[in-house]
């Protein structure tokens, strides 16, 4: 009989790093309750971390857990109260390890975009809301902070023990807001963006040796990612349309210490789109 298998878009809850691997088919068979763990070795997915990914007994993705082998390769059974009740020391690191990599990205665009942000949870799990507020409007400018602070939706997990059922009643309810839940995975992005601009501004801050300045240095690209949708406006305000070759090549000449690419331009024109005015936005052409 030929073994067949069922692709998985998998993320790093370390790093953030994703790739797709075949899960093979026979792992659902027999299970019909419960939820199914799989331990992803380092190389598979990234090249500096192991971890493991639960699925539902449909395949689908319910959760991340890192393991740092520095510690004990040993996997226990995971709880829901994945997420501590309070930080001790709020680093960019801490905050990666409390709720993952992808989570944290997609918390950050949905604050600087103005996003709800919603994390569901069974009502035994507990966090510590204030503190991890705190820490994302700290790092949004002034004048683009916003009330949008990330909210918890419980469920009772005797009512709903497939969580799955329980994500897709949020999703049809909440369409416009970014999901996740305590497993560090992320249920829904409600933007059409990716990523890649919060994950390269995270990877540089964690690149500074202090952890505890690495929330500044966050802090000051993203300073500097609105310095570039400023300069960016005021040449938008000048015509009546631009393609956005001509306007890289323009913030290019001006911006000097600025990196501008096609994926950046495409972040800059959705922040304006959905922050500024969708007019505006209309005038960047390709």
């Amino acid at each position: 009989m030929v073994e067949r298998f069922k692709p998985l878009k998998l993320s790093c809850p370390s790093c953030g790093a994703v790739k797709t691997v075949n899960i093979p088919e026979s792992l659902f068979y027999d299970k019909k309750f419960g939820h199914i763990k799989i331990q992803v070795p380092q190389g598979a997915v990234c090249q500096d971390h192991v971890f493991v990914v639960f699925l539902d007994v449909k395949g689908r993705i319910i959760g991340y857990e890192a393991i740092d082998l520095s510690i004990s390769p040993t996997i226990e059974e995971p709880k829901e109260e994945i997420i501590d009740d309070s930080i001790k020391t709020m680093t960019l690191i801490n905050l990666i390890k409390t709720l993952g990599f992808k989570c944290v990205a997609g918390l950050l665009h949905a604050r600087l975009f103005n996003y709800p942000s919603y994390l569901i949870m069974n009502n035994g799990a507990k966090l510590n809301l204030d503190e991890i507020n705190n820490v994302l409007d700290g790092l949004i400018p002034e004048m683009y902070k916003n009330s949008r602070s990330l909210k918890t939706i419980e469920f009772d997990d005797e009512i709903y023990p497939m969580a799955t059922y329980f994500y897709s009643l949020v999703q049809n309810q909440r369409k416009n807001a970014f999901l996740m839940n305590p497993r560090k995975h992320v249920i829904q992005m409600p933007w059409e963006l990716d990523l890649e601009l919060e994950k390269s501004i995270i990877n540089s801050a964690l690149e500074k040796e202090n952890q505890n300045e690495q929330l500044k240095f966050l802090a000051y690209y993203i300073a500097k990612f609105i310095e570039d949708v400023e300069f960016t406006i005021s040449i938008l305000k000048g015509v009546k349309k631009i393609s956005k070759k001509e306007l890289i090549k323009q913030l290019k000449a001006k911006l000097l210490t600025s990196t501008i690419t096609k994926n950046r331009m495409n972040e800059i024109k959705g922040f304006i789109n959905q922050r500024i005015s969708a007019t505006i936005a209309k005038k960047i052409q390709g």
